[in-house]
């Protein structure tokens, strides 16, 4: 099963990607599946549709324009790393071979639009599923999951790229939608340390969340993968209005940062940061 998206590669909102699974409007209107903030776009810019086996961009009788390969183009069929921009903002088209799998969560970008959800961001249904299958969201009540869903950001990294590194500002948490990810540190000869590899339905970032400090170890992906961002504000509301959530949050940190200082020692290191 081939699934395609379109990642941006410019702006404040580089590396967020949105899947292709139906027909998706592009402009600065908020009523568009994918809206831009920016005033060089149209309010209805461009949509990109389906057709006789491929992926077709084409303009919506824009100001602008699509710009393709330097040109403005009307209508063109997209390929796998084909890359156009609309206004400021330049996007680029990724493919991926994904296996079938009972799984749900290797499921989540795929639409799921029962009757109950109409009226939902069409953008966040997608990542309720996943978000329903982590432990510390189970408690959640629908609505608290639509609440947090809607202010997640899904982003695609490519193999070897960082997501997060060590040191770094930053308290959201992530969840694996599709790919691998490792998490290393590294020591004082500045050589990598291997902590642990998380695959999907995973999540790491729930220890800077917890603590406040920086980023106490890096992240990067081992092949194309799609991770979702849960900011700290989304994730503080979610925990303030439900305190079972903030208890196994809390479990899980206490775990991973017990697991992460026993493999140090056995490596001979330690991390004050990481100290009770």
């Amino acid at each position: 099963m081939k699934r395609v998206y379109l990642v941006f590669q410019t702006g404040s909102h580089q590396q967020t990607v949105y899947p292709l699974l139906e027909t998706t409007t592009i402009g600065r209107d908020s009523g568009n599946l994918i809206p831009l903030p920016d005033p060089t776009a149209s309010r209805y810019h461009a949509k990109v549709h389906h057709q006789e086996g491929s992926w077709v961009i084409e303009d919506l009788g824009s100001t602008n324009g699509i710009m393709f390969s330097g040109k403005r183009v009307e209508k063109i069929s997209l390929s796998p790393g084909d890359t156009f921009q609309i206004g400021k903002t330049s996007f680029v088209v990724v493919e991926r071979e994904i296996k079938e799998s009972k799984d749900s969560l290797q499921t989540t970008l795929e639409f799921v639009l029962p009757t109950s959800s109409v009226g939902t961001d069409r953008r966040s249904v997608r990542l309720m599923d996943v978000i329903s299958k982590i432990p510390f969201f189970a408690p959640l009540q629908e609505t608290e999951s639509e609440e947090l869903a809607e202010d997640a950001t899904m982003h695609v990294f490519s193999a070897g790229e960082m997501i997060i590194r060590e040191g770094d500002p930053g308290r959201s948490v992530y969840v694996i939608l599709d790919g691998r990810v490792r998490v290393f540190t590294r020591d004082n000869g500045d050589n990598e340390l291997e902590l642990a590899t998380l695959g999907v339905g995973q999540f790491f970032g729930e220890m800077s969340f917890i603590s406040g400090e920086p980023r106490s170890s890096s992240v990067a992906a081992l092949e194309l993968s799609v991770v979702v961002e849960l900011s700290y504000d989304s994730m503080a509301k979610v925990i303030e209005q439900n305190q079972t959530v903030k208890k196994v949050l809390e479990k899980y940190h206490k775990f991973r940062k017990k697991d992460t200082q026993e493999k140090l020692a056995d490596m001979g290191l330690t991390k004050p940061e990481l100290l009770p």
